[in-house]
């Protein structure tokens, strides 16, 4: 969450930026991010932090302690709270999505570089036909971003993805990811536009080996998004003190959370 990337080659597979192609962006800080998070509301903060924090465009990978939701801004909290395990309303938008088994990622990209990608329906697309060419390139052929949808053939649980994904897999939008074999969606997003720039959250489901922060491609995606790529570590200082407080401030405070 610094200016300057700091390198942590543990962190990274030696392979993880391999088959680098076209980029949006001139340079991309990549944070693997494996250490264990108690809660969503550390996660939601981090990936908020990260936006208000970096002056170049940043992406954090991640994946859940334990089964939670997240779910969008305007979401009505009564949606949710039938549902029976811990929730976390987003600074993003979008609605529900489970937690637990997806590897999720936050793209943060400051105010200064988003003029070059467009509106907010092109850099959506961009970001997820991006992405399902990176799954392509690690061997999920059949991935596909789409501006329309097949009809569902299996449920999630008979393609090796754990229980049925919440409300956003069942309702796939324009550019969403899906397993073009079967029409199901594999992978969506919410973004948040401010002053500060762009956050874009994303929740991505495979099957097996595929769904780990060990798998080759969170790093063929990210050297696909920017030209030049460079591992940073998590904040200290002033910036784990802001997601600190954000935490404790918005994403744990009901007030947050019963706004809608």
């Amino acid at each position: 969450m610094t200016d300057r990337a700091k390198p942590v080659s543990s962190s990274l597979p030696d392979h993880s930026f391999a088959g680098a192609r076209s980029a949006g962006l001139p340079s991309l800080g990549v944070w693997i991010d494996r250490v264990p998070r108690p809660d969503g509301g550390w996660h939601m903060a981090l990936d908020e932090a990260l936006l208000l924090t970096s002056s170049a465009p940043a992406i954090r990978f991640y994946q859940w302690e334990q089964e939670e939701i997240t779910f969008g801004f305007f979401t009505p909290l009564a949606s949710v709270v039938p549902r029976g395990v811990p929730a976390t309303r987003r600074w993003t938008g979008g609605g529900v999505v489970e937690h637990g088994q997806d590897v999720t990622f936050s793209l943060a990209i400051p105010r200064d570089f988003l003029v070059a990608l467009g509106s907010a329906e092109t850099r959506y697309r961009w970001i997820h036909e991006t992405l399902a060419q990176s799954l392509q390139a690690a061997g999920l052929e059949s991935a596909l971003a789409s501006p329309s949808f097949p009809a569902t053939a299996t449920a999630p649980s008979e393609r090796g993805l754990g229980k049925t994904p919440g409300a956003c897999f069942s309702r796939p939008v324009a550019w969403d990811v899906i397993d073009s074999a079967i029409g199901h969606k594999i992978a969506g997003g919410a973004q948040r536009r401010t002053r500060a720039g762009l956050l874009h959250q994303g929740s991505v489901r495979l099957p097996g080996t595929l769904a780990t922060l060990d798998h080759s491609w969170p790093g063929v995606f990210a050297s696909r998004l920017g030209e030049r790529v460079e591992p940073i570590t998590e904040p200290d200082g002033a910036g784990f003190d802001l997601a600190e407080n954000l935490r404790r401030e918005r994403y744990r405070a009901t007030a947050w959370h019963q706004r809608f």
